[in-house]
């Protein structure tokens, strides 16, 4: 499961303006926020339908999960379809290729 995985890079990157965004694809809003208290995530999630569909339609998502690198312009520079097990080392090496860096 990716959400957990980007919690630790989400602090770790925040104060220099790297951002998690997820979205509840289920439809099912309740088990989407037991999900996110159990694991103690504190990233935003989107959850609002038309929000929902907007950011579906503006980067084309078909696939979950998909993950973007999007700099402050809102350009994407790098973009994954799913998750698995040790992608958060190689996007922690995208992030800092792109000039992030830990405080």
């Amino acid at each position: 499961m990716e959400l957990p995985r980007l919690e630790p890079l989400w602090k770790k990157y925040r104060d220099k303006g790297f951002s998690v965004i997820a979205i509840e694809a289920t439809k099912d809003r309740e088990r989407a926020v037991k999900f996110i208290e159990e694991n103690g995530l504190t990233y935003h999630l989107l959850e609002a339908e038309e929000e929902k569909i907007l950011v579906k339609k503006q980067f084309g998502i078909k696939w979950f999960p998909t993950s973007f690198l999007i700099d402050r312009e809102g350009r994407v520079m790098i973009c994954h379809v799913g998750f698995s097990a040790g992608d958060e080392e190689k996007l922690e090496k995208e992030i800092l290729s792109l000039g992030v860096r830990p405080q």
